[in-house]
């Protein structure tokens, strides 16, 4: 299905989903607009990660929709799915590397996966996505010997090696320290601009959302309880928007 430039790359609509007795989403819609970094905030266990399962479709949906680039996605099955997820990369919190492989190793497999066998093009793939996240160097490397920040790095090229249109990030800077953060951050800006990719980044961190957000979405009890920029996020008054971002319980003492 071919999309015109109004559609949204990533719209999710009235999604929910059980996970047993529990109702994690509630009835989410979502539009994410090409070239747009869309950043997703709430508190623990309120369906971010799902959230963002479901938009590559590791997840299946208790009932609603999502389409990418127009195209409904929730009941395709697993063999059209591998195209769809040649769009739609996805950046996991450990960064998820071959620790038997070596980082060019790493960046290889995708491209084969894809079916791409010429060694030159593997190489110049590689060696451009290695540039994108300044790892030139690091191609003889083992996950072993990276440090957390490159590793999130080495994932992150892995993504970016496919050529995706968007890139879904499931909490890019948990466990890293404030200056490693940063870089993440920057980073993440930097490729949108690079490369014109739609990005969704599940996070906690109020650092990265101000930084990286061009939308901000807070999800609350399963629904979206919030979306607008980062402008309007920190001008909110509403007690459960401002305790997130300052960090409070809400609990009385």
């Amino acid at each position: 299905m071919s999309s015109s430039p109004e559609t949204p790359v990533i719209e999710v609509q009235a999604l929910k989903k059980r996970l047993g007795t529990q109702d994690v989403l509630r009835g989410v819609d979502l539009q994410v607009r090409r070239g747009e970094t869309c950043v997703v905030l709430g508190r623990s266990g309120c369906g971010k990660s799902v959230l963002l399962k479901h938009i590559i479709a590791l997840m299946r949906p208790t009932s609603g929709r999502v389409l990418i680039e127009g195209e409904e996605i929730t009941g395709l099955p697993e063999r059209q799915l591998l195209d769809v997820r040649r769009k739609v990369g996805m950046l996991f919190q450990s960064a998820a590397l071959f620790d038997s492989m070596t980082v060019e190793q790493n960046l290889a497999f995708p491209l084969k996966e894809q079916g791409i066998r010429d060694p030159k093009v593997i190489k110049e793939r590689v060696t451009e996505a290695l540039d994108m996240v300044d790892l030139l160097g690091a191609e003889s490397k083992m996950p072993e010997k990276l440090s957390g920040g490159m590793r999130k790095r080495v994932g992150l090229a892995r993504t970016v090696v496919g050529r995706p249109r968007c890139i879904l990030y499931d909490e890019p800077t948990t466990g890293l320290d404030p200056i490693t953060s940063d870089s993440i951050n920057r980073l993440i800006r930097r490729l949108q601009k690079r490369i014109s990719v739609t990005s969704v980044v599940v996070t906690h961190d109020m650092k990265t959302a101000f930084h990286c957000g061009d939308s901000i979405v807070f999800l609350h009890e399963g629904r979206v309880y919030f979306q607008g920029t980062v402008d309007q996020l920190r001008a909110s008054t509403d007690p459960v928007i401002t305790d997130f971002i300052e960090g409070r319980s809400g609990d009385a003492d």
